[in-house]
């Protein structure tokens, strides 16, 4: 006998196939206000870790597109104790600080609504992960990994289609901007892109900045680096 799928199950589904369409696009795809509703509902409710963690994907692609949060739409279909709409108010507060903490531009109204939420929920967020009502841990790291990916993809999948040069992104920005000074990041982008040093920067280049890339390079680096976030996945940020 064949087990009926309930309806919020189906509707989680068809949320979760327009996701997956969406950050695969090229930025074509038409999406609408009340899509990314159900969507975000979708991804909160949901009972898989990963899934959870393209909350934030899902934000990113708001501010793409232009698109305001409405507060409204997000959670007048919940009382203002049910554990669903709690689960949205800790993974957009959660959203709102990565997106703070990594300089990005957030979508429309994310902002006002996290300060709202604020007060609630206070230092909830301070140890780097929180419960949500079904007792599932979400990791701000794996959460900030995920947007991270998202951002990463969707970057290098414009390049290859020839939208935009390979650029400066946001998220490359902010990973240089841990490594290397003003002045060597600026040299990066000077060496990558074929213009000429002066004599000094040639010097300075060879001297400091292409050994710090010899170490980042490193196979061996790069695996220590890869198992040391695995390790310290749901630690504090």
């Amino acid at each position: 006998m064949k087990k009926k799928v309930p309806e919020n199950s189906r509707g989680s589904e068809t949320a979760l196939e327009i996701l997956d369409s969406l950050l695969k696009d090229s930025g074509q795809k038409k999406i609408n206000e009340n899509q990314i509703v159900v969507i975000l509902d979708a991804l909160a409710s949901a009972d898989d870790a990963d899934l959870v963690a393209r909350f934030p994907a899902v934000l990113a692609i708001c501010a793409r597109r232009g698109l305001s949060l409405n507060s409204s739409a997000l959670f007048s279909r919940y009382w203002e104790t049910s554990p669903k709409r709690q689960n949205l108010e800790k993974l957009l507060l959660a959203s709102a600080m990565i997106f703070k903490f990594q300089r990005l531009k957030p979508p429309g109204n994310l902002d006002q609504i996290a300060a709202s939420l604020k007060p609630k929920y206070g230092d909830l967020l301070s140890a780097g992960e929180f419960q949500l009502s079904s007792g599932m841990i979400i990791s701000m790291q794996d959460l900030e990994n995920s947007l991270i990916s998202y951002l990463s993809g969707h970057l290098q999948s414009q390049v290859n289609q020839g939208q935009i040069a390979p650029l400066r992104s946001e998220t490359l920005d902010v990973y240089l901007d841990r490594l290397f000074s003003p002045k060597q990041k600026e040299l990066v982008f000077k060496k990558r892109d074929g213009i000429t040093f002066t004599k000094t920067e040639r010097e300075y280049y060879s001297r400091i900045v292409r050994k710090k890339l010899e170490a980042i390079a490193s196979q061996e680096v790069g695996r220590i680096a890869k198992n040391l976030m695995r390790k310290t996945g749901k630690s504090q940020i």
